[in-house]
Formats: structure tokens, sequence, C-alpha cells
């Protein structure tokens, strides 16, 4: 459960950032800030699934 909650938590800051980023700093409007920070999200937590899985994968003489 502990692991969930800070998963969620990481994706919450991750995609507020970006949000407030392409807000503040690029002037886009909220939709856009909003779909920027959707693209970032699900690029950071599908890479983090995805290296997950790999490593996973990977036996004691790969790599």
């Amino acid at each position: 459960m502990t692991r969930w909650l800070a998963f969620l938590a990481y994706a919450l800051v991750v995609s507020g950032t970006a949000a407030v980023f392409w807000h503040e700093v690029r002037g886009k409007s909220w939709d856009d800030s909003l779909s920027f920070a959707l693209t970032v999200t699900l690029s950071a937590i599908g890479g983090r699934l995805m290296a997950a899985h790999i490593l996973r994968k990977a036996g004691r003489g790969d790599g």
C-alpha cells in the first residue's frame, strides 16, 4: 500500500510541476499546460515501469 501511495505522490508531483512550468514559464493556456503535464507524466511513469520490467527480466550475467 505504501508503495502505491509513493507512486501516486510521484505522479502528482511530476504532473503538477510540468503544468505550472508550462503555464508560467512558457505562457501557454491551462489546457495546453494540462496536456503537456499528462504527456510528461505518462512518459515518466511509463519509463519507470519499462525500466523495472527490463531489470526484472535481466539475468545475473546480463550486461
